[in-house]
């Protein structure tokens, strides 16, 4: 199984081409179901769920982005991209 900075990583491109498919949203938000990122990185349902929330705790120390998280079961958790991972892609797929 990968490691936390390995999912981190995958992650932040998920979370990366989400806000691209998004059209770009100007806040830098996108709403992230925990379970469907954990499937699309092809991580165990269980402990898929435990390490997607762990790289998402990585993401936000390394100040890469912000996680809200609104109240109730199975709510999706509000991530805003950091300016510089918006930059970043910006310049790689174009403005």
């Amino acid at each position: 199984m990968a490691g936390v900075w390995e999912i981190a990583e995958r992650l932040e491109m998920l979370l990366v081409l989400q806000w691209l498919d998004e059209e770009r949203p100007a806040d830098g938000g996108v709403m992230v179901s925990i379970a469907t990122a954990a499937e699309e990185l092809d991580l165990d349902s269980d402990e898929g769920l435990l390490l997607v929330m762990g790289a998402l705790s990585t993401l936000e120390e390394q100040r890469r982005i912000e996680v809200r998280w609104p109240r109730g079961p199975g709510a999706e958790a509000h991530v805003r991209l950091a300016d510089g991972i918006r930059n970043d892609a910006l310049r790689l797929f174009g403005a």
